[in-house]
């Protein structure tokens, strides 16, 4: 039987209903937009997101480590800590000094300058945090930042179980 002269075609059904995005997506938009908010407010001081892990991975220990030991806290290869360790070094915010007993590992340590300019930059990151959080109150902020630390450990991402203390990256750090 033909269709009547006002009945729309078929392929003019109403729309879907929305669906909500997945929470892995979700995630990773915030995570681009926390990554390019950093970047942004390192900017001023001459850092990438990786020399800043860097500097707060340092910051964190309080004591030398080696190339190895941060490009496993920072989550990046070795290879890539030792550009990352020059450039720091050519800017004049760490130092790399020989290792009493093993002659090819130069663990890095903060300078003053390295100290002072982590202090600036982590200042900036914590107020990106506290506008990115200000719809939240302080009990909302505990849970979230709870069930993230459960997220991560679910999936075996570098934090370790509840009440250790160990090779997680430090406070500010996001390899």
């Amino acid at each position: 039987m033909p269709a009547a002269v006002n009945d729309p075609p078929e392929s003019a059904a109403a729309p879907p209903e929305p669906v909500e995005p997945r929470i892995s997506y979700v995630i990773a938009r915030l995570e681009r937009a926390v990554r390019a908010q950093i970047n942004e407010r390192l900017r001023p001081q001459g850092l990438t997101t990786l020399q800043y892990t860097t500097l707060s991975v340092l910051g964190s220990r309080g004591q030398p480590l080696s190339n190895a030991q941060l490009a496993r806290r920072a989550y990046m290869t070795p290879q890539a800590m030792i550009e990352v360790l020059n450039a720091l070094e050519e800017k004049g915010l760490i130092r790399r000094d020989p290792h009493p007993n093993h002659r090819r590992v130069y663990p890095a340590s903060l300078t003053d300058e390295g100290r002072r300019i982590l202090a600036v930059c982590d200042a900036s990151v914590e107020k990106m945090e506290e506008e990115m959080l200000a719809g939240l109150d302080s009990a909302q902020r505990e849970l979230l930042a709870q069930w993230l630390k459960e997220c991560v450990r679910a999936l075996h991402a570098g934090l370790p179980p509840e009440g250790e203390r160990g090779r997680a990256p430090a406070a500010g750090a996001i390899a």
